[in-house]
């Protein structure tokens, strides 16, 4: 499988996304700068990876919705090592990602939420991000 630096999730105009991975010499993937674009918001910030595992739990937390796609119960969250992202999903038909980055955790932060078809999107962004952890 040949390496990418990008991901995204979602349709065109409301997408949270992964790009400018920044890596080590080894290959692994020490930041990513995750987007928000949606109609009257785009925000970035780069965030770090965590030390021992990199990315491990956002991969997981994305596959998660493909192998879950039929729906569970309350929320699911993916939180950053420095807390400057946060990732809410829900689920009543269709997988609700509420996306949240914040510089400071005095900040208001940058929020969006997306509707996601569960199955065919989430098994996508699953592999994209799959993909940008692989090294060549």
């Amino acid at each position: 499988m040949r390496s990418v630096d990008t991901a995204t999730v979602g349709r065109e105009g409301g997408k949270p996304g992964v790009r400018d991975v920044e890596r080590g010499q080894a290959g692994e993937i020490w930041y990513v700068a995750i987007r928000l674009q949606v109609p009257g918001l785009h925000a970035s910030l780069r965030v770090a990876a965590r030390y021992a595992t990199g990315f491990d739990d956002l991969v997981a937390f994305s596959r998660a919705f493909a192998s879950d796609w039929r729906g569970w119960q309350g929320e699911r969250t993916y939180e950053s090592v420095d807390h400057d992202l946060r990732l809410t999903a829900t689920h009543d038909g269709h997988v609700r990602l509420m996306a949240q980055l914040s510089n400071d955790p005095d900040d208001w932060p940058a929020t969006t939420v997306i509707t996601l078809d569960p199955s065919e999107e989430m098994t996508r962004a699953a592999e994209d991000e799959l993909k940008v952890r692989q090294i060549q």
